[in-house]
């Protein structure tokens, strides 16, 4: 990630079938999302390209929708191949997947912490500002909990938790996740923990701890609002 501003600027000439992964790639430079990135330890060195990039690359690939890590190189319109989104993400060429998989292979649970610490970084200030404008509003914290499948390949011996049950309407073989948010007046829902859970009774137990108030505490000082704002309601849909 050494490019200079001036080499990241489009001429224009090539189309891309992403257009909204340039604006993001953008956006995640504005908040300083990519330098910080740069910054996470990996236990993989440097070849042609960082291992950084290739984890940059995978988020890419996330945002871009791909249900396989092969969609990065075979999908219906390849990131591989496409120049704007790299230019976009401060990449100089999109790795192909295998690549890419050797990468995550790479990353131990010290990678993962530094990546988990990199996105709090980055979205504090909005939880902030978010939080801020409810309390001048005089409005109460509205966290909203949902329980939902999370199907995995049908074949996979080796994922955590996983087990087979009613998911996108059919049986398949996945893991519960319960997704906890903050619904707020400026940004709408505002993500503060996602964990893996087998059963739905232990949707409470991620309220608290190292979930969603642990978060709000952290990140939008929760435990200072005046008590008829501190009983925060809670929706526990179900989800699938």
């Amino acid at each position: 990630m050494t490019q200079s501003d001036s080499t990241l600027i489009s001429d224009g000439t090539n189309l891309t079938q992403h257009a909204m992964l340039m604006g993001w790639g953008h956006f995640a430079r504005t908040i300083g999302l990519l330098e910080r990135l740069a910054k996470v330890r990996i236990a993989q060195q440097k070849v042609v390209r960082a291992p950084q990039e290739k984890i940059v690359e995978f988020l890419v690939g996330l945002l871009s929708g791909m249900e396989y890590l092969t969609d990065l190189s075979e999908g219906p319109a390849p990131l591989t191949k496409d120049t704007e989104v790299a230019t976009a993400w401060k990449l100089q060429a999109m790795a192909d997947a295998s690549g890419v998989s050797r990468t995550l292979q790479a990353c131990n649970h010290e990678t993962v912490q530094g990546l988990a610490e990199v996105l709090d970084a980055v979205s504090q200030p909005f939880i902030q500002r978010a939080v801020s404008d409810l309390r001048q509003r005089n409005q109460p914290l509205v966290l909203d909990v949902d329980l939902t499948g999370r199907p995995v390949s049908s074949t996979s011996q080796t994922f955590p938790g996983a087990a087979f049950g009613y998911m996108d309407g059919e049986v398949r073989l996945g893991y519960q996740l319960a997704q906890i948010c903050l619904d707020t007046s400026l940004f709408g829902r505002q993500w503060l923990s996602a964990q893996h859970h087998d059963t739905i009774v232990l949707v409470r137990s991620s309220c608290g701890g190292d979930g969603c108030e642990g978060r709000s505490a952290r990140l939008s000082h929760f435990d200072t609002l005046e008590p008829k704002h501190n009983a925060g309601q809670v929706d526990g849909g179900c989800g699938e």
